[in-house]
């Protein structure tokens, strides 16, 4: 006889009215290392069935009260997974047919040899324990379907909050873009109406007559200012004040000369200025005019081609 049978906590519940062959039974499974018991009352091991879980049944059919194969559907349903192994001393296959499509999993024809039932018990355990991964895995299967339409729904909601974030962040940013501009409108127009009308004044005044190219520069610049030419980043960052004013003067159509009479400086001292802000502005192609391509910034548009 072969040893242990490798599922050491199976649990086998004998259906017999017979206790030779309960007792005889219990000792072959427990030399196999598996717990069993037996019951002689067939409609009290309905009651055992459903305060303890059984692995394995061994069931007679030729019961003294009731046909085994009635009890077949109670044992399923008071113990469901429990693998039913039919017993009988009479070699009818019509028995086997009818247990097997009431649930019965294996059927053995009594005298049978101990190997037949180690046999059997085997394969009962085997697919019990087979229906068992099966089951977890379907568990572990919906589990993981489970959490990721969570982790999926979880997604899509921070998707939408993410949409809903930029687009409020697309409407700030267009607010705070009307908002500048909208400051500047207000800045130049309150220069034009307030400096502009004073600085005219004063150069207007015959005592301040030699301080009159420099007021008619600061009206220039100013203007400059308030229509959007010295607003360009590029240039703002780029250029020195004093190149600044150079560059005003040179986008109103001054020349060398003119500039460097009014700003009482050397027409070297100009050309420099006139080189760096080139230089500066990356204007490296020397038949692009420096007067229009300020021009150009100052309406928005691209450099335009000609001579200095």
């Amino acid at each position: 006889m072969e040893g242990t049978i490798s599922n050491q906590d199976a649990h086998v519940l004998i259906i017999d009215d017979e206790n030779d062959i309960c007792a005889l039974l219990q000792e072959f499974i427990s030399l196999w290392g598996i717990k069993s018991e037996s019951i002689n009352e067939p409609l009290s091991a309905i009651d055992r069935i459903r305060e303890i879980h059984f692995d394995v049944c061994l069931l007679d059919v030729c019961l003294e009260d009731i046909n085994g194969l009635h009890l077949i559907p109670k044992i399923s349903a008071a113990c469901p997974g429990v693998k039913i192994i039919i017993m009988t001393g009479h070699a009818d296959k019509e028995v086997a047919v009818q247990a097997l499509k009431l649930g019965a999993f294996d059927f053995l024809e009594k005298p049978f040899q101990p190997e037949l039932l180690r046999h059997a018990l085997c394969r009962a355990l085997e697919a019990l324990e087979a229906e068992r991964k099966l089951k977890k895995y379907v568990e572990d299967l919906k589990t993981s379907q489970a959490e990721l339409l969570s982790h999926k729904d979880r997604l899509e909601f921070v998707n939408e909050q993410i949409l809903d974030t930029n687009k409020a962040l697309s409407v700030l940013a267009r607010n705070i873009e009307q908002e500048r501009a909208d400051t500047e409108k207000r800045i130049a127009l309150k220069i034009k109406s307030l400096v502009i009308p004073s600085i005219e004044k004063l150069a207007r005044d015959q005592k301040l007559a030699n301080y009159k190219p420099v007021l008619d520069l600061l009206i220039h610049q100013i203007e400059d200012l308030t229509t959007g030419f010295s607003i360009d980043s590029k240039i703002f960052s780029a250029l020195s004040f004093s190149e600044m004013r150079v560059a005003s003067m040179v986008k109103n159509g001054m020349t060398t000369e003119q500039i460097a009479g009014t700003l009482n400086i050397s027409f070297s001292t100009v050309r420099t200025h006139r080189k760096n802000i080139r230089k500066k502005l990356k204007i490296n192609n020397a038949s692009y005019s420096l007067r229009n391509f300020l021009l150009s910034k100052s309406r928005g548009k691209s450099s335009s081609l000609g001579w200095d």
